[in-house]
């Protein structure tokens, strides 16, 4: 299942921190693209390194860094969907606030559990995995339009945000340990973490949808 769009709109205020961000993040992929490797090296989050007292500053730097068009197109169009109401919801500045909360947790989730790994992790997934998450607790009935693939016939359907993200969840605890480049430990981390901390972010008065 691939997400097109949120069809409900909390309000009408523009999302001015989840554009800001993904603007930021395709500028830094782009100008990191001629010298990807060097970049990956120098940003990217090297647990071993990290706990060699270098590079300390990786768990923050990372989420800004991407290794291939299709790894920040897929990471921005899932910000882009699910970023905006949640952002209207709990405000920009906490948004801001929860978002990179969301990415330190997972990757300290992520080097708990790879501490002697010598490849860098890169990549935006941990934080818009908070995303999810928090937009689990505060929009579980939101309806996400989806492109479904069957065989070989594409649908698109309208799929209730519990079950789409509780379907993307399910992945990704399939998919640990499987061998991947994808850190998969690192998404279940910023999930679990924004399920967790949006009851803080959450303005007063402000609570959760029962559409």
């Amino acid at each position: 299942m691939f997400p097109l769009y949120d069809e409900s709109q909390y309000s009408r205020k523009i999302p001015s921190v989840t554009i800001l961000l993904i603007v930021v993040n395709i500028t830094i992929f782009l100008f990191s693209l001629p010298k990807l490797d060097f970049f990956i090296g120098k940003f990217g989050l090297i647990p071993e390194r990290f706990f060699a007292g270098a590079s300390l500053f990786t768990p923050f730097t990372s989420m800004f860094f991407h290794g291939g068009f299709l790894h920040i197109l897929g990471n921005m169009w899932f910000l882009g969907v699910f970023g905006p109401n949640l952002e209207r919801r709990i405000g920009h500045w906490r948004f801001l606030l929860f978002y990179i909360l969301c990415g330190l947790i997972a990757a300290l989730f992520y080097l708990f559990f790879n501490q002697q790994s010598t490849l860098p992790v890169i990549g935006a997934s941990g934080a818009i995995s908070g995303v999810l998450g928090g937009y689990l607790v505060v929009f579980p009935n939101h309806k996400i339009r989806t492109l479904l693939p069957i065989f070989i016939f594409i649908d698109i359907i309208s799929v209730p945000a519990i079950f789409f993200i509780g379907f993307w969840f399910l992945y990704q605890l399939l998919y640990v340990g499987a061998g991947t480049m994808v850190a998969y430990v690192a998404h279940i981390g910023g999930f679990v973490a924004g399920m967790f901390l949006i009851k803080f972010f959450l303005r007063p008065g402000h609570y959760y949808d029962s559409l």
